[in-house]
């Protein structure tokens, strides 16, 4: 409730959301488990129809599956390895076959997440990290896509947008970090392909975002201390909840004046640390 003197707005925002999202057809590329399952959920209890996909996490995507069914939606598992390019689009193509059409990508896939310093980054670990981070990512955006405009003629001024794209990127690909150069890399790569595709597609009428988070707090996060104490140097000086980042994710595809950005979700993260 709003308090005496101000606009409440949440339930407007609600309605918006709901009817943008309502029977949208969505793939959550990395959505069975940790802030992708999250994501998932949020976006099933808005209104929309889940596929998610998984590599190797077969009975977090069950559980997941059955807890976006709960909720009264569709939701199929399609399988898949990102690395591989004619998977990733095999990948795509397969949800929007189950899910008869597509609309929304959710790119929530990442590659090792391993602190160590620049000059002892494990090689593979470094290959690892721009193939699910940045390649992963091109090929399903390219291969989504291709679903949105299914052949059809540039879109005019008036028309709604065809369809949206959403990176999961972080806020390591703007802030540098010397434990996790390869990653961070990755990530940076990642946010100009939102810019670069963004601007390519707006013709097409596809609209392609990053959410960049902060130091998230995940209760199965190997790292986890080393997040609370990252959170506790922000300005809101604790870890972003995983629903903040899904709620963003939500707002970018409702709202048709975004593309090319990348929302950080950070808690302050990008002003630096606090003064004493």
């Amino acid at each position: 409730m709003a308090a005496k003197g101000t606009v409440d707005l949440s339930a407007h925002e609600q309605r918006s959301d709901d009817v943008r999202l309502e029977g949208a057809r969505c793939l959550v590329i990395g959505g069975a488990r940790r802030l992708g399952a999250v994501v998932a959920l949020d976006l099933a209890a808005h209104g929309a129809d889940l596929a998610i996909s998984t590599r190797s996490a077969a009975a977090d995507a069950t559980a997941t599956c059955a807890a976006v069914r709960a909720l009264g939606r569709r939701c199929v598992i399609v399988s898949g390895d990102v690395v591989a390019p004619a998977a990733a689009a095999a990948l795509v193509a397969g949800a929007a076959d189950a899910l008869g059409g597509l609309d929304v990508l959710v790119y929530a896939a990442s590659g090792p997440f391993r602190p160590a310093a620049p000059q002892d980054v494990d090689s593979a670990d470094w290959q690892a990290s721009f193939d699910v981070i940045a390649r992963g990512f091109f090929v399903a955006a390219c291969a989504a896509r291709e679903r949105f405009v299914d052949g059809t003629t540039a879109r005019r001024a008036d028309e709604p947008t065809r369809g949206v794209i959403v990176a999961l990127t972080d806020v390591l690909g703007v802030v540098p970090s010397a434990a996790f150069a390869g990653h961070g890399a990755a990530k940076a790569a990642q946010i100009m392909l939102v810019a670069s595709l963004a601007k390519a597609w707006a013709p097409d009428g596809v609209r392609v975002c990053g959410v960049a988070p902060g130091p998230i707090d995940l209760p199965d996060d190997p790292r986890h201390e080393a997040t609370l104490r990252a959170a506790a140097r922000t300005a809101i000086g604790h870890p972003v909840a995983p629903a903040e980042i899904a709620r963003a994710i939500r707002f970018v595809i409702a709202c048709d004046a975004l593309t090319g950005v990348n929302l950080p979700v950070e808690g302050g993260t990008l002003l630096g640390p606090l003064a004493p």
